[in-house]
C-alpha cells in the first residue's frame, strides 16, 4: 500500500470519528505530515478505547435513568398539565432529555456498556406521586419534583465531570451539565409562577 493511500485512509478515519461527536473537522492539506495524521487517529481512538471504570458505568446508569424519568414524566405532563407553565416546562424536558438519551445510547454502544431501560424504583415512585395529584396540584407537584430532581442530577453530572476516568464519558457529562442547570432555572421560575414554595 502506498503512503498516499495510507494517509488518505488515516484522514478518513479521523473525519468519521470526529463527525460522530458532532465536531466540525478541518480537512488536512496535501502537505500534512503522515505521522501527524497517525497521531490524530490514535488520539481519537483513545477517546472511546479507554476502559470504562465502575464510577463511569454508575454515572451512565444514573444519567440514563434521569433521562428516562424526565422523558416519561414530561410526556405525561404535556398531556395532563392544567397550566401552560407546566406544559411548556414538560415539553422542554422531553425535547432535551430525548436528545441526551440518544447521545448516551450512542456512547454506550461505542463503549459496549448496557444501559438501564427503565427509570428505577425510586424515580418511578416520584413519577407516581406526581401522577396521583389532581388539577393545579399536579402541576405544582411536577415543578417541585423537577426542581428537586435537577438539583440531584446536577450533582451527579458534576461528580462525573471531576472524578470520572473515561474521557468520552466525562465529555458527555460536561456537555449536558449546562443544560441541566438551565432546566433547574426553568423549574424554579415555574415554581414562582405557580406560587409554589421554592425547592432548596
Amino acid at each position: 500500500m502506498t503512503l498516499q493511500k495510507m494517509a488518505t485512509r488515516a484522514g478518513l478515519a479521523v473525519g468519521l470519528a470526529i463527525a460522530g461527536w458532532g465536531i466540525a473537522a478541518t480537512a488536512g492539506t496535501a502537505a500534512a505530515d503522515t505521522s501527524t495524521r497517525a497521531a490524530n487517529v490514535s488520539l481519537v481512538t483513545s477517546r472511546t478505547a479507554q476502559p470504562v471504570s465502575s464510577h463511569d458505568h454508575m454515572f451512565m446508569d444514573q444519567a440514563s435513568q434521569i433521562n428516562l424519568t424526565e422523558i416519561s414524566l414530561g410526556r405525561y405532563m404535556e398531556a395532563h398539565a392544567t397550566t401552560m407553565t407546566a406544559k411548556n416546562l414538560a415539553a422542554h424536558y422531553v425535547r432535551d432529555h430525548t436528545a441526551a438519551q440518544a447521545n448516551l445510547r450512542a456512547l454506550a454502544s461505542r463503549l459496549r456498556v448496557a444501559l438501564p431501560t427503565t427509570p428505577g424504583m425510586q424515580l418511578e415512585s416520584m413519577v407516581a406521586r406526581v401522577e396521583a395529584q389532581k388539577g393545579r396540584s399536579k402541576d405544582a407537584a411536577f415543578v417541585t419534583a423537577s426542581a428537586r430532581g435537577h438539583q440531584t442530577a446536577i450533582a451527579v453530572f458534576r461528580k462525573e465531570e471531576s472524578a470520572g476516568s473515561n474521557p468520552a464519558v466525562k465529555a458527555y457529562a460536561a456537555r449536558y451539565l449546562p443544560i441541566l442547570q438551565t432546566h433547574l432555572r426553568h423549574a424554579e421560575h415555574a415554581e414562582s409562577a405557580l406560587h409554589v414554595t421554592p425547592t432548596r
